[in-house]
């Protein structure tokens, strides 16, 4: 795949989860958003919480990934390559495996240890927004010398293409179960 053809379709996805947000979820009372379906599964407001939590860890270090890359004269390749982090990370990530297998979310981002704010969801779309935008500034570099550390395991990198589908990918996922969630209320 061409690195533009990977940004043409992280840009019109993200766009998409934009626009189904503030639409099926924005409107929706605190009430809805933060009833549990189940007493062991996440609420709408702890799903927004996680990926807000998780956004607001990797979306300052894509900037300045993608600010030293422009610096770096780093211009964009043709193809997109993979690393295995990056693999593991998408498949993991991917919504159409959701409720397959759970994995246990990191004590960082796991929304039980993080104080949930009835705003989680406008937050969420203002991060949606940030990352829109650096898929658009992503444009002018090289997704596959671009890199960024992984939170969890340090000594690892996300290409920067690898990254932005996580990212998406995450954030499908955690929009999908979101919805189930607040509307099983």
């Amino acid at each position: 795949m061409t690195q533009t053809a990977l940004l043409d379709r992280l840009e019109s996805e993200i766009r998409q989860l934009l626009e189904e947000t503030r639409s099926q979820l924005a409107p929706l009372p605190a009430e809805a958003l933060g009833s549990r379906p189940q007493p062991e599964r996440w609420n709408a407001l702890e799903c927004f919480a996680h990926l807000n939590a998780h956004f607001d860890y990797f979306l300052p270090r894509i900037e300045l990934a993608i600010h030293k890359s422009k610096a770096r004269h780093w211009i964009p390749g043709e193809f997109r390559r993979q690393n295995w982090v990056g693999r593991m990370a998408i498949k993991a990530a991917d919504p159409n495996n959701l409720g397959r297998t759970r994995k246990k979310s990191p004590k960082k981002i796991d929304p039980r240890r993080l104080q949930v704010r009835d705003h989680e969801v406008k937050a969420f779309l203002i991060n949606c927004e940030m990352l829109l935008r650096l898929v658009q500034q992503a444009r002018a570099v090289d997704l596959n010398r671009t890199t960024v550390k992984h939170f969890r395991w340090p000594g690892f990198r996300f290409m920067l293409g690898d990254l932005l589908e996580y990212m998406l990918m995450h954030a499908q996922r955690h929009f999908i179960q979101a919805r189930e969630a607040a509307l099983k209320s």
